[in-house]
């Protein structure tokens, strides 16, 4: 069947098809920006591919918008799952000891530790929404970090994709830019999050 086909999703990952079915889908298109990021929250690829890609393809104010809400509904969605499926079936899909190790974090530092571990891109959201759900972190306070977190790298590759499509060398300067901030923003975390800082 095609849709077991990895050409069939290629769109998540390529930029140039991505747009090509926005233009295809017409005012269906924004439900597919959206669905676009639900997917691949849940799947082993880069959620900022699909960022970049409704930047490019609806602007930056509404491909921020349409990327936040896909990634708020897969974060709930999975949230969920964890709580009624439970740590057996979860960790068929991560690694057990990744998740113990996520769900420690968060029992000792709470809160502060859910918001920072949703600035930083490069935690996967599988992670952060299904460890959240194993966790005994209440449900609004997994809405309000992952509703706040979740905004300032989303809204930055949202942007870098509105800005390629103006000026393409500036957008894969911006990109190279967004990428060195939160690699730095990863390091300095982790060193505030060390087993070393703990108290």
């Amino acid at each position: 069947m095609e849709i077991f086909d990895p050409e069939y999703w290629s769109f998540l990952w390529d930029a140039a098809r991505y747009e090509a079915l926005v233009e295809e889908l017409g005012p269906w298109a924004p439900l597919m920006a959206i669905g676009a990021m639900i997917i691949v929250s849940f799947l082993p690829l880069p959620a900022e591919t699909v960022a970049v890609a409704n930047g490019m393809a609806f602007g930056r104010w509404e491909g921020f918008v349409l990327t936040w809400l896909g990634a708020m509904i897969a974060a709930l969605i999975a949230f969920g799952l964890a709580r009624w499926l439970g740590a057996p079936v979860v960790n068929r899909v991560l690694p057990k000891a990744m998740l113990e190790k996520f769900e420690t974090l968060v029992q000792e530092r709470g809160a502060p530790f859910l918001l920072l571990a949703r600035l930083i891109p490069f935690v996967p959201y599988t992670v952060v929404n299904y460890g959240s759900g194993l966790s005994p972190v209440r449900l609004r306070t997994y809405i309000w970090t992952s509703a706040i977190g979740m905004a300032p790298p989303i809204f930055a590759f949202v942007s870098v994709g509105a800005l390629m499509m103006d000026q393409p060398w500036l957008g894969w300067l911006g990109l190279a830019a967004v990428f060195a901030i939160f690699a730095l923003l990863t390091y300095y975390a982790r060193e505030m999050w060390s087993d070393k800082a703990a108290p």
